[in-house]
């Protein structure tokens, strides 16, 4: 049907360009000013995921995977490094959680109905 070799071509682009998505989240996050709809501890997890392939792929010397997962690792530790700017100082973790309080009743604390009333 295909040529493996034409498989593993398409396979590796289309890897390093699904792998170059977390950037558009990074976009977002500028454009908004804000990193509190995000999950930092998803970037890290997406980015140690990468990072362990990455070491595989380097250990049987494949090059499609080498490739593919320093891209990943690269924008996963781009977007979680823009993310927890956002939220403080890159050297200081206690200021990552720095987002404000959601308003009850709010979905991103700042649009929807108002809680009701207590009782």
């Amino acid at each position: 049907m295909f040529e493996p070799e034409l498989m593993g071509t398409i396979a590796t682009l289309y890897g390093v360009g699904a792998a170059g998505a977390a950037l558009l989240q990074a976009r977002q996050v500028l454009r908004r000013r804000s990193s509190c709809e995000v999950s930092a501890r998803f970037f890290a997890t997406y980015a140690g995921g990468y990072a362990v392939w990455l070491l595989y792929g380097l250990s049987i010397g494949s090059l499609p995977l080498i490739l593919v997962d320093a891209a990943g690792l690269l924008t996963g530790v781009v977007t979680l490094g823009i993310t927890l700017s956002m939220r403080g100082s890159l050297v200081r973790p206690s200021s990552w959680g720095r987002c404000p309080e959601r308003a009850p009743g709010t979905i991103d604390g700042a649009h929807g109905p108002p809680a009701p009333a207590p009782g």
